[in-house]
């Protein structure tokens, strides 16, 4: 299970490779997206797309998120949204920031 630390209110780039069976960079077939979510179960504060490679993760998605222990994943849909597989999952951790006045 992976682990991911972010500051409330940071920006963040995470990189997402996906490899298939034969250690193969694997990559969504047309149609397909990957997208990157955080939050509780059934409930994610946030989702963004992962584009080339990368879920970019904004300051507006982070800054009004209550510091504390959440979860993520990575899931790949088809064209019609239908759910094909959540390859990458594991724990998302809020922190506190010392200075939230800017």
């Amino acid at each position: 299970m992976e682990r991911i630390e972010i500051r409330r209110g940071d920006t963040l780039q995470l990189g997402v490779v996906l490899t298939d069976q034969n250690g193969e960079v694997f990559t969504p077939a047309p149609g397909q997206q990957l997208v990157f979510s955080a939050g509780i179960a059934g409930s994610p504060m946030f989702t963004v797309p992962v584009v080339d490679g990368a879920a970019n993760i904004r300051h507006e998605d982070t800054k009004s998120i209550s510091p504390g222990e959440y979860r993520f994943d990575v899931r790949l849909y088809d064209a019609d949204k239908t759910l094909v597989a959540t390859p990458i999952y594991g724990e998302f951790a809020v922190l506190e920031v010392v200075n939230d006045v800017i």
